[in-house]
């Protein structure tokens, strides 16, 4: 936790920058998950280069690639 991890969603070239952490935490360039989140849950065990797939509370399979851990 408190680590910012830059990653890529599958289908996606933009690459978009998380802190895994609290929303005390928050930073105006990056957006803040919480590491209890299905997201941060499979953030805080990766590496860079590590391609993670996680469940949305909408059911969807979410796909992420780690290109960067700050």
């Amino acid at each position: 936790a408190g680590a910012i991890v830059s990653i890529v969603f599958d289908g996606d070239d933009e690459v978009e920058k998380y802190l895994v952490g609290s929303i005390e935490e928050q930073r105006d360039d990056v957006i803040v998950v919480s590491p209890g989140s299905p997201m941060g849950e499979v953030l805080l065990g990766a590496s860079v280069g590590d391609s993670v797939e996680y469940e949305a509370p909408t059911g969807a399979l979410i796909k992420i690639k780690v290109v960067e851990i700050e």
